[in-house]
């Protein structure tokens, strides 16, 4: 009999494919935003996600902080060296977040944008 991956025994990663999560660590940003309500829509109008593949925590940000139905402008920009799918809402840059290039992406994405 072959032992099990621990993290197909693991409930957060089970669940978080049940619920639609890419990654176990959105409940961890769950669990932040219900203890100290860090995802209030009328306190948080942008976000920035760095390192953010392969996406679980942008897809928790797309989700708390929709508060309308307009699809554009994004208000969460997710930047990775590795590339990501698409999430409504989220403008995915693949670069790296040392580079000046992609700070300046970032800014000129929210610019304008209060």
């Amino acid at each position: 009999m072959g032992r099990q991956s621990k993290d197909k025994r693991d409930v957060y990663y089970r669940r978080a494919k049940e619920e639609g999560y890419r990654a176990r660590s959105a409940y961890k940003l769950l669990q932040l935003d219900a203890e100290f309500d860090l995802l209030d829509p009328q306190k948080i109008t942008r976000a920035v996600d760095l390192c953010c593949a392969p996406g679980s925590w942008s897809q928790v940000l797309a989700t708390r902080l929709r508060a309308d139905a307009a699809p554009s402008p994004e208000k969460i920009v997710a930047v990775d060296l590795q590339p990501m799918a698409p999430i409504p809402g989220v403008l995915a840059l693949q670069g790296d977040i040392t580079s000046l290039a992609t700070a300046r992406d970032i800014v000129r994405h929210f610019s304008g944008s209060r």
